[in-house]
């Protein structure tokens, strides 16, 4: 039976989606689209702020619904996700200094 991974799934959604999506996008505001480092999301910064917050929540989405599967194939402990949420939160972090800077 799989161990409850809510947690790990909650806060790697909050720091790659929620939080990266939208400081990203403020990111973008402050220095243009073009500065983005992902590719991907520089041609979905040009189509438009919309765009580009629904596909990065929805591929996080995606993610995170499969995370306690592939976590639980792998018997990954519970650090494991919550280093990938506070790697997300870092990228917020960097995005954060982008804007203020």
């Amino acid at each position: 039976m799989s161990r409850d991974r809510r947690g790990e799934v909650a806060a790697i959604f909050t720091s790659h989606g929620v939080l990266d999506a939208s400081t990203t996008i403020l990111a973008a505001r402050a220095v243009g689209p073009s500065a983005e480092a992902n590719p991907i999301v520089r041609e979905l910064l040009a189509m438009g702020e919309l765009p580009a917050a629904i596909a990065m929540l929805a591929v996080v989405g995606l993610c995170c619904g499969a995370w306690p599967v592939a976590a639980d194939a792998l018997e990954a402990p519970e650090w494991v996700g919550l280093g990938l949420a506070t790697v997300g939160a870092a990228v917020a972090a960097v995005n954060l200094v982008v804007v203020f800077a």
